[in-house]
């Protein structure tokens, strides 16, 4: 569902942003359960970050978490320049591979 896709999701992006794990995201077309999902993979691949995939509580932990090295890495100390600044180690670390057929349905 796509609630469990969220979930994997954050998952996925702990793992890029606070584990500073460089990811190759393999997504298929058989792996569109919902229509839903490819809205959140465009959002990964528009701006790096699906909208509101964290609650506010998850954010300010993940905040807490990467603070001094977004402040040694030229950060400001103000929670969108730290946000930021996960978005964009995100984005490093992800690579995402679409594989998309055109034979079927």
């Amino acid at each position: 569902s796509e609630n469990t896709f969220r979930e994997d999701l954050k998952t996925l992006y702990n793992k890029l942003g606070i584990e500073n794990k460089k990811i190759v995201f393999l997504f298929g077309d058989q792996h569109v359960a919902e229509e839903g999902f490819l809205e959140l993979i465009n959002n990964m691949l528009t701006s790096g970050m699906v909208p509101a995939l964290f609650s506010d509580e998850e954010k300010e932990g993940i905040l807490g978490q990467i603070r001094d090295e977004a402040v040694r890495n030229g950060s400001s100390q103000a929670k969108e320049s730290i946000w930021q600044y996960f978005v964009t180690k995100c984005s490093n670390n992800l690579h995402i591979v679409l594989a998309m057929s055109p034979v079927g349905d």
